[in-house]
């Protein structure tokens, strides 16, 4: 369970799908995703790996958000890395 937020951990198969549909769709958007937050945290792995040291991001305030690429599987390119790592 996450401590910060007292919410369970999310199932890393379904984190994964909500990426990959996520992505999907901004990149297929022309217009720029804008958020606004206070007082939001976020921690962030560093690297992939259970034992991945975690980056904590803060956000207070407005930021907008573009996204520009290739449409593709988010799972691939995770595999491409941890093969990579492993070598």
């Amino acid at each position: 369970m996450s401590q910060q937020a007292g919410v369970p951990e999310p199932d890393p198969e379904e984190l994964l799908a909500a990426v990959e549909r996520l992505l999907d769709e901004t990149v297929d958007r022309e217009e720029s995703i804008y958020l606004e937050a206070e007082d939001l945290t976020v921690t962030v792995p560093i690297r992939f790996g259970d034992d991945s040291p975690q980056a904590t991001w803060r956000f207070n305030g407005g930021v907008n958000v573009d996204v520009d690429g290739i449409r593709g599987p988010l799972r691939e390119w995770i595999e491409i890395h941890e093969e990579a790592s492993d070598r």
